[in-house]
């Protein structure tokens, strides 16, 4: 179960934020290693599918990537295990049978924590890779897909987001018309510890700090977009999303086209690799 917060890459979807969903269901569910061989079972059933057909993998990525969700989230709010997903791509990268890699990309975006990661292995494959979105392909799922030799889109589809946040319910006054207080107590030199801790108020240090995580995570998304796609304007890098002919226009799709037309260029790619 997740219990901090973390930067957010996604798009202003109706994602349960401050980790209020996921303490919800942390109530109804026990930890994943306590979990019984049913609920496992569930969670396998649910992991991201790889498949190879006529020499090109293909991985399907849907819904909010987050690192070890709890099954209540892959259930109900539809959270894709990013330690999954990078597990699916590399056992792609390891198949002999696929000459090149198709990632099918449908997702929002999510949390920072364990994308970064599918980035890198993207960037670093040793196979032609292609990213396909006929959905969504926004904030951290484009920071995924960007990495890709080429990206294709359709026109209806989402594209972009590139950007970063912290999200904080902040209900301190909410529990105070209660009579209800929370205080936390840390050590001296801990102006940051416990920092967005539900029912405790935001102080200038914590936003100050916040803001400072979720410009460190930018900069590094908006790095890696680069090194793969030096084309992409700074105009099109303020967490705007774009369909597919305006995203071609702003470098951050390559061509328009299905998922067929991506199996093709993935196919042509490994023929010239």
């Amino acid at each position: 179960m997740h219990n901090v917060l973390m930067t957010m890459l996604a798009t202003q979807v109706p994602l349960i934020e401050a980790r209020a969903g996921q303490a919800l269901f942390g109530l109804l569910l026990a930890p994943a290693a306590a979990e019984p061989d049913s609920w496992r079972k569930a969670r396998q059933a649910l992991a991201p599918r790889a498949t190879v057909e006529n020499g090109v993998g293909v991985l399907a990525i849907n819904g909010v990537l987050a690192y070890r969700p709890d099954l209540g989230e892959m259930l109900f709010d539809g959270f894709e295990d990013s330690a999954e997903v990078l597990s699916a791509f590399r056992r792609l990268e390891a198949d002999p049978e696929a000459k090149a890699i198709v990632v099918d990309i449908n997702s929002p975006g999510g949390f920072s924590v364990g994308g970064a990661e599918i980035a890198d292995a993207v960037h670093q494959s040793s196979k032609p890779t292609v990213a396909w979105v006929g959905g969504m392909m926004c904030s951290l799922a484009y920071w995924i897909g960007s990495q890709a030799s080429a990206v294709v889109s359709t026109r209806s589809a989402m594209v972009g987001s590139i950007g970063a946040y912290v999200s904080v319910v902040d209900f301190h006054r909410m529990l105070a018309n209660a009579g209800i207080e929370v205080r936390v107590f840390t050590n001296r030199e801990g102006t940051f510890k416990a920092a967005g801790m539900p029912g405790a108020p935001v102080t200038e240090d914590h936003a100050a700090e916040f803001t400072r995580q979720a410009q460190r995570t930018f900069d590094t998304f908006r790095a890696d977009v680069r090194r793969v796609r030096g084309g992409v304007p700074d105009e099109a890098m303020q967490g705007q999303v774009f369909d597919g002919r305006e995203a071609k226009r702003q470098g951050l799709v390559d061509a328009l086209g299905d998922l067929g037309y991506a199996r093709a260029l993935a196919r042509r790619l490994a023929r010239n690799s």
